[in-house]
């Protein structure tokens, strides 16, 4: 029973800790996406990669917080780069709303 017990912990740290590498690895993708957009002047963004990928890294990085030591570095920087985007975002939307082209 014990051993069970043993080999069941061992499995929640090792997904916790991917958890955390994936949260980073999603942050970056979606970075690089909008980074491509904005560079090739696109007239719309995917969805995916501007809201559905830094959410779902948001929960990964939650998710990886609790692994060891050496795995949450990654978590960390995985929720700081999608809580980044998600400002970004909202931040440029707002400031483009206050351009008023036509006085």
């Amino acid at each position: 029973m014990e051993l069970e017990i043993g080999k069941y912990k061992q499995k929640l740290h090792r997904i916790s800790s991917i958890a955390g590498f994936l949260s980073f690895v999603s942050a970056l993708i979606a970075l690089f996406s909008l980074n491509i957009g904005l560079l090739l002047k696109a007239n719309g963004f995917p969805d995916f990669f501007i809201n559905t990928l830094p959410m779902a890294g948001l929960m990964l990085g939650i998710m990886g917080l609790f692994s060891s030591k050496q795995s949450r570095l990654y978590a960390y920087w995985g929720i700081g780069l999608c809580l980044f985007i998600f400002i970004f975002l909202g931040l440029m939307f707002g400031l483009a709303w206050t351009i008023n082209s036509k006085p």
